[in-house]
Parts: structure tokens; C-alpha cells; sequence
């Protein structure tokens, strides 16, 4: 890195591909989500290559394992707070993706200012879940941003995503279990037509905590309701094997032990 890490930064690693992330130590981390949203965006996609668009972008996590990991892209990364945004400036040249993944410092609400109009094949979210008045807001601003509605709504996101597409072009998003009555509804009325729904379970058994959809612009092909994906089981670290084959490569992959 040209520059070291702060005091109050980490520096983390998520997925097969080494992708490295910027962090505060108290400030809004990713979750896994990130990372199943990265794999449903990709595996779900019509595979028309092209430009994609992360909205609230945050760390950069979707952003570089869609270009890591997947091998999609390149990707253009909006991010609304400036701190934030600088860490994702550094985590670019981190992960040596200058010329696959350009950040871009701006509101999602005014995305007609900052990207050209129907011009991204796909577009992928990882939006704020909490509703703004919903339980305490956090004293963090950083916090706060990332995970509650004050900055963007449900329909702010889905707007922009409408915007930036072209025709039949998807856009992918996850969300809590609760809002998919509102979010399928909301993508609905803005022609942007649920074609792939997948639930998100912590256990077998256990009842749905998130939801990731995928939707296409202009045409409605039907919708197809995906298996749950189950988070937890007896796959390494505790999770599935589905899952837990998205978290760390493969044990030949990693080369020779250092115990």
C-alpha cells in the first residue's frame, strides 16, 4: 500500500480471490451479505458482459468480488459518505483493480448528475435495511447511513438501479425477509420485473432473515423461487458447504502451512 493503515482501520480479507478491505474498527463492517449478494448477482445474471453499478458501495466488498472472484465487471462504485469513499479509493489500488473498479463520491438520489442513462447491464445493492424511524438511531453517523433509511430509501435505490440500466438488464438486491412484500411491489411498479427469488435462512428449519432478488428491466419473464440458502451447518467455520465455499479458497489453493 502506499499509504499505512490508520490507527482506527483494519485491514480484512473475504472471499477465494484475496480481496482486501479497509475498515473502522467502530465504524458500520460488512456482513456476510456482501458476500451472498456477490454470488447471487453473478450466478443469477443473464452473463451479458458489460459495466455494472454497485449502489452504496461502502468497503467495496460486492464491487471486488464481482471483479475478483467472479470475473464480471468492470464496475463503477457509488458511495455516498466521503470518509468511506476514500478507504474504497485506497482498497482499489489494494486489490489492483484501477482499471476494473472506478469509485465514484456522490447520492444515489442524483444519479442523473454522476452516470449516463441505461448504460450498465447490471446494478447490485447492498442498501441501508432499516426503515428510518424504525428502533434507536445509531450515535455513529457512518453507522447510521449504512444501515438505516436516513440517506435513501427502498424506492430511492430502485429508482437509480431503473435509471442506470439498459433495457433487460437486471439489477440484484438483498434485503430482510420482512420487506419482500414491499420491495417485490416497489420493483413491480417501477418495470423492474422480479425474475429470480431466493430466501436467506440461518438454519435448517429456522425462518427467513433476508431475501435476494434479482429483477429485469422491461421484461417480465415470471419468477422463479430459488431453494433456501442455508447460512449455518456442519461446512468449514460452521457454515454450509454452499456458503462456506464462497469464504476462503480451497485448502491446495492455499499453499503450505506455517504451523
Amino acid at each position: 500500500m502506499s499509504e499505512p493503515i490508520a490507527p482506527d482501520e483494519t485491514l480484512d480479507s473475504i472471499g477465494t480471490a484475496g480481496v482486501r478491505v479497509l475498515q473502522r474498527r467502530s465504524g458500520y463492517r460488512f456482513t456476510l451479505d456482501a458476500v451472498l449478494l456477490a454470488h447471487f448477482a453473478a450466478t443469477e445474471g443473464t452473463g451479458t458482459p458489460g459495466p455494472m453499478l454497485e449502489l452504496g458501495a461502502g468497503s467495496g466488498v460486492v464491487s471486488f468480488l464481482l471483479v475478483k472472484q467472479f470475473h464480471l465487471g468492470p464496475v463503477d462504485s457509488l458511495e455516498l459518505q466521503p470518509a468511506v469513499f476514500a478507504r474504497l479509493q485506497r482498497a482499489v489500488a489494494l486489490n489492483a483493480c484501477e482499471s476494473h473498479v472506478r469509485p465514484l463520491l456522490g447520492d444515489l438520489r442524483r444519479i442523473r448528475e454522476l452516470v449516463p442513462g441505461g448504460q450498465h447491464v447490471h446494478v447490485v445493492s447492498n442498501p441501508p435495511f432499516r426503515i428510518a424511524n424504525a428502533g434507536v438511531r445509531s450515535p455513529d453517523d457512518e453507522r447510521a447511513v449504512s444501515k438505516s433509511e436516513v440517506a435513501c430509501d427502498a424506492s430511492d435505490v430502485i429508482a437509480a438501479a431503473r435509471y442506470a440500466l439498459m433495457p433487460g438488464g437486471t439489477v440484484s438486491l438483498v434485503y430482510p425477509a420482512s420487506r419482500v412484500a414491499e420491495v417485490l411491489g416497489l420493483l413491480t411498479q417501477a418495470k423492474l420485473y422480479p425474475s429470480v427469488l431466493r430466501f436467506v435462512h440461518s438454519h435448517v428449519g429456522s425462518p427467513a432473515t433476508r431475501f435476494l432478488v434479482q429483477a429485469v428491466r422491461d421484461r417480465d419473464r415470471g419468477l422463479a423461487v430459488r431453494p433456501p440458502l442455508i447460512v449455518h451447518g456442519e461446512g468449514p467455520g460452521g457454515y454450509s458447504a454452499e456458503v462456506a465455499a464462497l469464504m476462503e479458497p480451497p485448502l491446495a489453493e492455499r499453499g503450505p502451512s506455517r504451523d
